[in-house]
């Protein structure tokens, strides 16, 4: 009989973000969103910022996260990034802040391309919390 969890931990360079079993978990990977379920074909994702959707007791949690990347086989998932951060947690105010900040530094001709492509990322980031932090809030009503 198969497997029905699958042991995950969540790391940041800070803490360990999350650790403990799911039912199934989606990564932003560089080609998309990727599903994993027990049992999974061994794989090395990187990921972009984004979403990691958490099925855990049957229901689905979702957490803002960075670039990094997940090592993933049948029994074990590891997923490795710079920040993560669940929806409740997430200032919007300065995640809107960030964003604008980014994006008008990504247009800066003054800048060396090191530093819009640092941006780049930045802007990538505020998007990725924006956008779990407004998918919480529509879960609240």
């Amino acid at each position: 009989m198969a497997e029905k969890t699958l042991p995950l931990a969540v790391v940041t360079p800070y803490e360990m973000f999350f650790e403990g079993p799911v039912e199934m978990a989606v990564i932003t990977g560089k080609d998309g969103e990727i599903g994993i379920l027990p049992g999974h074909t061994p794989l090395i994702a990187a990921l972009v910022p984004g979403e990691i959707r958490l099925k855990i007791d049957q229901v689905w949690r979702i957490a803002a996260a960075s670039h990094g990347y997940a090592e993933i086989g049948p029994e074990l998932m590891i997923i490795v990034v710079n920040a993560a951060e669940w929806p409740e947690q997430i200032d919007v105010r300065r995640a809107e802040t960030a964003l604008a900040r980014a994006e008008s530094r990504m247009h800066d001709p003054a800048l060396s391309p090191q530093e819009k492509n640092r941006s780049k990322h930045g802007a990538e980031r505020a998007r990725a919390r924006l956008k779990a932090a407004s998918k919480y809030a529509d879960s609240l009503h």
